[in-house]
């Protein structure tokens, strides 16, 4: 019953329908806010009558523009929008710089957080980051009760991850590409055996949460490693050939294989709806000029792997990944 009632409290936090009145309720907060401040201003401009006129501009024009950008980050930091906004927010317009120069270095593909252009070189390790982080941010959704069935129930829990030590990722200092590894662990029974084995090798590195201090040190700057990424619905391995940088013309060169994943689902992780906002040029905003294509496979699965990669993400020119709306094979 009680858990239930929670599940319903998430549901109502997620409908657009509720924000769409949250909005509405701050508009008319705002209103009553401007209505006030004009009684105050028409008292005070009974007594000064000049200098009440140009408060009450200068006072409408503040209340405004707050108002709206209020408004704004409510409407981005949602669904569709969520993961878009916390991508922005990753390499957002400094203070002193003006729009127009922002924009043009953005195209260009400059990072403002780091202050420098990275090249595609310098960009696969960052982007390695990012998508470990991604990995980290798909397993806290079980360590923290989201993930749910069709039905709406907790199909898993932290106490499943607990129990099969589970719900974590794994950077492995060996050389093995995709193929060398499912080669290596074969189609036998004591596959799980070698990649437990693996794991417990040296100078692994376990993360669980991106407030991890080895997670946050680490620049992923290794030559050769493997990734394994763990949690109770299976082990996806990203080999030392996982991953690659692509720029905006390799990219369109492979664009007609793959399909947009951006709709909303009713089971798993990442469930919600998740767009990128119409009409906008997203290169003049630092993205979409570098993406990182991503190759890997699930441990089990006995199909042949593919000769394309599974997924391609958007990059930020700093060489963060957006979570979602991604691109998935056809």
């Amino acid at each position: 019953m009680f858990n239930n009632i929670i599940v319903n409290i998430l549901l109502i936090f997620d409908d657009p329908i509720f924000w769409i009145v949250s909005i509405i309720l701050i508009i008319l907060l705002l209103l009553l806010c401007i209505a006030w401040i004009l009684n105050k201003v028409m008292d005070l401009g009974e007594a000064h009558p000049k200098p009440a006129k140009y408060s009450l501009i200068i006072l409408v024009l503040v209340s405004m523009v707050a108002g709206g950008f209020k408004i704004r980050d409510l409407y981005y930091e949602r669904p569709p929008y969520h993961f878009w906004s916390e991508l922005l927010k990753k390499n957002h317009k400094p203070f002193n710089v003006s729009q127009e120069e922002f924009e043009a270095k953005n195209r260009a593909g400059y990072c403002w957080r780091d202050r420098k252009y990275y090249s595609k070189k310098e960009l696969w390790h960052k982007a390695i980051k990012s998508l470990t982080g991604r990995m980290i941010y798909e397993n806290n959704l079980f360590w923290d009760n989201k993930v749910l069935d069709a039905e709406g129930k907790r199909s898993w829990t932290s106490a499943d991850c607990e129990r099969w030590n589970s719900c974590k990722v794994w950077r492995v200092p060996v050389s093995l590409t995709n193929q060398e590894f499912k080669a290596y662990i074969g189609d036998g029974e004591h596959y799980r055996e070698k990649v437990d084995g693996l794991k417990n090798a040296e100078n692994v590195q376990t993360y669980m949460y991106t407030s991890d201090k080895n997670y946050i040190n680490d620049e992923f700057q290794l030559k050769d490693f493997i990734l394994i990424h763990d949690n109770i619905e299976g082990t996806t391995i990203y080999g030392k050939n996982c991953c690659s940088i692509l720029n905006k013309t390799e990219w369109s060169v492979i664009r007609k294989n793959y399909n947009l994943y951006f709709v909303k689902s009713e089971i798993g992780t990442f469930v919600e709806e998740s767009k990128i906002p119409e009409d906008l040029n997203i290169n003049s905003w630092g993205i979409g000029n570098f993406y990182l294509s991503v190759t890997n496979f699930t441990i089990g699965d006995k199909r042949e792997l593919l000769d394309k990669p599974n997924n391609v993400f958007y990059l930020n020119n700093c060489g963060d990944i957006l979570y979602k709306p991604f691109y998935f094979t056809q």
